[in-house]
């Protein structure tokens, strides 16, 4: 089987050859092209390799690479996860970004007895009203039924199948109707063909192992491994987007008291489910990704939970990864609540930040959400937009697929895309910097700021950022201040608060021109938010402004910052934030520090 480079490889060749033609130049000769890689929800994708004639960078942390001395040509984007993109860059432009990968899809489990019936036409109503763009159809269940019409040996044999629908005919109107198709098998969950097959099953006592109703087929037993991925075969041939594996683990049990056909210490656990999620991806052709459900408290404990689900062995292979977060799974202490169920959004946001955290980028999580249970409107929905505000897919397990319409966003209410960004050649705005767009309100101002050397950007080491609306810290401000007055600096030691942080220097040069006393005895508050009065002193004090008798803010009155905040407004440097206001308690965002700096000082 040919790897990703040698295909990307490959690729590159053939594009060559069918774009014999010229490929249009506006910027004649070679030069060196930045390159962004972002997935399909915007997060950046860390070792994706990035290929233009016989260049090749590999983009790093941030989703950033360069192509050194390069020409107009094909650009070829690849990464671990993804199908690999092309982009005719005509050589204008000072930046290639490319998002890979899949919609974030946005699911709902649908039960595989419910095709061709009217809760099937539903549901397709739900999702028509509703942000919901894909459903996820049982085609094995948990009690080992399997659903469509299957040529399967072993669902025959066992008396598993029961051929209700024709699964590519599903699938046709599913994507007919613009909907995604993600098909659910339960793996070794298997209480049809743990019986009616014990020589595939987990073995206690003579017999196929049961508990509370559950009989788990031998993740170690080839047969057992066989069927699963028989059955993804099938549901990949038919055109379906994704096939997720659920129960692909082992029983939660002793099992030094089982009998399996392999070993089962963690660490042959683990690379049990490892191997049989690689034959899977090996097999499944281009758009056919897959997926594993895992367990909610793998994402917040190390190990494999004794079960085989190590979240960084799992995500290593698996195009996704579907931890099942529903907050009434989580016991009293989790995330510092004592009934986690009471919190829905910050069980959600806290165990997929934890998710997050250790596979970064290496895999696609879309957590699976509780609309069971008791919850209603209000739950459904804080789990929802938990997932949403970290920038991630979701889906609601109901067993029945009766959902909660009421606390589903409609698609104005969600922030992930459903398509994926065409590649698009940039042209860096006038402020020198990306996510300082031409036209707004601080542009001119924070492109003064860089033309003057007062702000290297706030993403090292490519600078070509500013986080304009990310709150400025008292430690920042310093900084600015010091280079766009030219102040000397200071061997004085002054705050005990600030020792060892970048803007040091900064701090006790300020300090030592009297601009700073800082914010109590010997101690600077170097990361607190700069808040617009302490601006407004520290502006005040720097251009040694002269005092005024005028009462221009109704808000500000009393405060200790008050005569330097009219000093300021003296000169043109502030007009407030509304009438007859200052708001002088608010933190000063970036691009409002770039203003009051580029007033003061032109």
């Amino acid at each position: 089987m040919l790897s990703r480079r040698v295909l990307a490889a490959l690729l590159a060749g053939l594009f060559g050859a069918i774009l014999a033609v010229p490929v249009p130049v506006g910027a004649q000769g070679n030069r060196d092209l930045d390159i962004l890689v972002t997935d399909a929800a915007g997060t950046p994708l860390p070792d994706a390799s990035v290929t233009l004639g016989t260049t090749t960078a590999t983009t790093d942390y941030l989703g950033r690479a360069r192509l050194a001395d390069v020409s107009a040509g094909m650009i070829i984007a690849d990464h671990q996860r993804f199908a690999a993109r092309t982009h005719v860059w005509d050589g204008t432009g000072d930046r290639v970004r490319f998002s890979l990968g899949s919609p974030v899809l946005r699911g709902i489990h649908v039960a595989g007895t419910l095709p061709g019936t009217t809760r099937w036409d539903a549901l397709l109503v739900l999702a028509e009203r509703t942000s919901v763009n894909a459903f996820m159809l049982d085609m094995k269940d948990e009690s080992g039924r399997v659903f469509p019409h299957t040529a399967s040996l072993v669902a025959h044999a066992s008396g598993a199948a029961v051929g209700l629908w024709d699964l590519a005919a599903v699938v046709d109107e599913l994507h007919g109707e613009g909907l995604s198709v993600i098909l659910r098998i339960v793996t070794f969950q298997d209480p049809i063909t743990g019986n009616a097959m014990p020589e595939m099953a987990v073995q206690s006592g003579g017999g196929p192992f049961t508990r509370r109703g559950l009989t788990f087929l031998d993740p170690t037993d080839p047969d057992a491994r066989a069927y699963g991925l028989v059955l993804a075969a099938e549901a990949c041939a038919a055109g379906v987007d994704e096939v997720q594996f659920d129960y692909v683990r082992f029983p939660e049990a002793d099992h030094s008291v089982l009998s399996f056909d392999g070993p089962v210490e963690e660490a042959d656990r683990n690379e049990t489910i490892r191997s049989f999620l690689a034959d899977a991806k090996a097999a499944a052709p281009p758009g056919c990704a897959i997926a594993a459900d895992i367990f909610g408290f793998v994402t917040s404990v190390p190990g494999d939970g004794g079960i085989g689900q190590n979240i960084e062995t799992v995500a290593a292979v698996a195009d996704v990864l579907s931890p099942m977060a529903y907050p009434n799974h989580w016991s009293r202490g989790w995330f510092g609540y004592d009934t986690p169920a009471d919190h829905p959004g910050g069980v959600v946001d806290a165990s997929m930040r934890d998710a997050l955290g250790r596979v970064g980028g290496q895999t696609t999580i879309r957590p699976w959400l509780q609309d069971f249970g008791g919850y209603g409107p209000a739950e459904v929905r804080a789990q929802i937009d938990a997932a949403d505000a970290l920038g991630l897919g979701w889906m609601l397990w109901n067993a029945g697929s009766e959902f909660t319409e009421a606390g589903i966003p409609t698609d104005r209410e969600i922030r992930t895309p459903d398509v994926v960004a065409a590649p698009e050649t940039q042209t860096l705005p006038l402020s020198g910097y990306w996510d300082v767009h031409d036209g707004t309100t601080f542009s001119a101002h924070v492109r003064w700021l860089g033309e003057q050397g007062i702000t290297r950007g706030c993403n090292p080491p490519w600078r070509d950022q500013f986080c304009p609306r990310r709150t400025l810290t008292r430690a920042e401000a310093a900084t600015f201040l010091v280079r766009a007055l030219e102040l000397p600096p200071s061997d004085v030691d002054r705050f005990t608060d600030d020792d060892g942080t970048t803007h040091e220097d900064s701090i006790n040069a300020l300090a030592a021109a009297g601009i700073t006393r800082g914010c109590r005895s010997s101690s600077y508050c170097p990361h607190q938010p700069l808040t617009r009065a302490q601006m407004a002193s520290l502006i005040a004090r720097a251009l040694a402004l002269d005092s005024v008798d005028r009462d221009t803010f109704s808000d500000d009155d009393g405060s200790t910052h008050e005569a330097d905040i009219e000093r300021i407004a003296a000169v043109g440097i502030t007009v407030g934030c509304a009438r007859d206001r200052f708001c002088p308690s608010q933190p000063v965002s970036r691009e409002q520090a770039a203003a009051f700096l580029h007033r003061a000082l032109t």
